[in-house]
């Protein structure tokens, strides 16, 4: 694997009618879900291309309640899984956006040219900072 490599899971935990977020870029929220729609692997983008929101109501919400569509909980926007392509809603006839993967040694492997990982993030504190009196 190289830099722009993202090993998601493993394959054997993705479900039919079941989704998954992920965030492989470490940015504090899913950016990317994948789904097994009738045998088949699909991993879109987390993003209604309506207004650019992501998709789920909650972590690893993007289908409806029977699994037949993806939803976009902000808009009501369905989505038809096979595809992306929106079928009801504001983004009527706009498509999710499909990423390219692979699959390597039973692992879901996103793949992203030209992108790494965050490194991480430290947050710092900005309090001030007050020396003690001494006792003597």
């Amino acid at each position: 694997m190289n830099h722009s490599d993202f090993p998601l899971c493993r394959v054997d935990e993705l479900v039919q009618g079941q989704a998954r977020g992920f965030d492989p870029l470490q940015r504090g929220k899913d950016s990317f879900f994948a789904l097994v729609h009738e045998g088949q692997l699909r991993i879109y983008r987390n993003s209604c291309p309506h207004l650019d929101v992501r998709l789920e109501y909650r972590k690893d919400r993007f289908l409806s309640a029977d699994g037949q569509l993806i939803v976009c909980y902000a808009h009501g926007a369905q989505f038809l899984p096979g595809t992306g392509e929106c079928v009801y809603g504001p983004c009527l006839g706009q498509t999710l956006e499909a990423m390219p993967w692979r699959v390597e040694e039973g692992w879901l492997v996103l793949q992203m040219p030209g992108m790494k990982a965050a490194p991480p993030h430290f947050q710092v504190s900005r309090l001030t900072i007050h020396r003690i009196p001494d006792r003597d």
